[in-house]
């Protein structure tokens, strides 16, 4: 999450990260989802910051680490 922030705040980037609690798919852990877009991360890790920020400030799908949200 801090990598993410980091990477926005260097982009000079308006988006908002914020943290919760579990996301339910544990197994594909450490996950993030970004909303409204609803398109679920799994298996991230800092190296994958610039992609992340890259899909909040312009909305491209980071494919490489897309999973399915829960109960799809």
């Amino acid at each position: 999450m801090a990598a993410v922030q980091q990477a926005l705040i260097e982009r000079g980037a308006t988006a908002r990260v914020t943290a919760c609690g579990c996301l339910g798919p544990c197994f594909d852990g450490p996950n993030a989802v970004v909303y409204p877009d609803d398109v679920w991360y799994g298996g991230l890790t800092a190296e994958d910051a610039t992609a992340i920020a890259e899909h909040l400030e312009h909305g491209t799908i980071y494919a490489a680490k897309r999973v399915d949200a829960p109960g799809e």
